[in-house]
């Protein structure tokens, strides 16, 4: 299992519920983000502002607009299970917490771009292949033993 640590964007545009909107909304824009998660005055996470947050709701700060119910996970979460998340939950982006307080954030882009990018390289011949699975065999030598090749992994 690799961690959503491997992938997680570390430094993370956030608000605070205070926040006024039209400051946020701009914030989103230049950033080119379709939302950020938002936290009180201690830390913690206790919303989600997102695109339609901003268009659809009426309020004068992020806290009054904001999506309250946040779905999260912590950084050892497998990078399968968020996967599976994004699907099942149909939302953009997760944050990630360690003992409540956010330490990242991964994306459905930032999870496609780590399938894309994933290289199984055969033990037998060295044979390289891309896929979210490793293949059950070896185009070249019919090989059944493959390592994921985790050069590519964000530190």
């Amino acid at each position: 299992m690799i961690p959503i640590k491997e992938v997680m964007t570390k430094e993370v545009l956030t608000f605070v519920e205070g926040t006024p909107v039209s400051e946020a909304a701009k914030k989103l824009a230049e950033r080119r983000l379709s939302g950020a998660p938002v936290l009180n005055e201690a830390g913690y996470v206790v919303g989600v502002l997102s695109e339609v947050d901003v268009i659809a709701k009426k309020g004068s700060t992020v806290g009054d607009i904001m999506t309250h119910h946040v779905i999260s996970i912590s950084e050892d979460t497998g990078i399968d299970e968020a996967a599976q998340l994004f699907a099942s939950e149909r939302i953009r982006r997760l944050p990630i917490l360690k003992e409540g307080r956010l330490v990242g954030l991964v994306s459905r882009s930032d999870i496609l771009g780590f399938f894309t990018a994933q290289v199984w390289t055969c033990d037998s011949c060295a044979h390289a292949e891309h896929g979210l699975q490793p293949p059950e065999r070896c185009a070249r030598c019919g090989g059944t033993e493959f390592r994921l090749d985790a050069a590519h992994l964000r530190h």
